[in-house]
């Protein structure tokens, strides 16, 4: 199988191929703390859930307890990884625009929730 164009792909579709192959610009984007709080804190509200032994669907059911929690780790780490893959790119934009004599990144829809 060859490698998808990353030019093709969605911003979620990036941003969890940026997970996959750069885990540094994830840990990036976690400690920094201009980076939006929303998705950080769902990051550790999903890892909390996945070992809570209080679940939507418990455990103790073999195969549905644990796909809800397949599916929720998913869609958090599907928002973080949009949501860091985002913030990279207003990183790159303000970068470019500070290396030209710039200001602020103009045109450019803040991060966040």
């Amino acid at each position: 199988m060859t490698n998808p164009d990353p030019t093709r792909l969605s911003r979620s579709q990036r941003g969890v191929m940026a997970l996959i192959t750069s885990p540094r610009r994830l840990l990036r984007f976690l400690r920094d703390p201009a980076a939006p709080k929303l998705p950080k804190a769902m990051a550790v509200l999903a890892m909390l859930y996945v070992v809570m032994p209080a679940d939507l669907i418990p455990d103790v059911m073999p195969i549905l307890g644990w796909l809800d929690d397949l599916g929720l780790t998913g869609v958090a780490l599907g928002y973080l990884a949009t949501k860091a893959a985002s913030y990279e790119d207003a990183e790159d934009v303000r970068k470019e625009n500070e290396a030209k004599g710039g200001g602020e990144a103009i045109g450019v829809k803040p991060v966040g929730p």
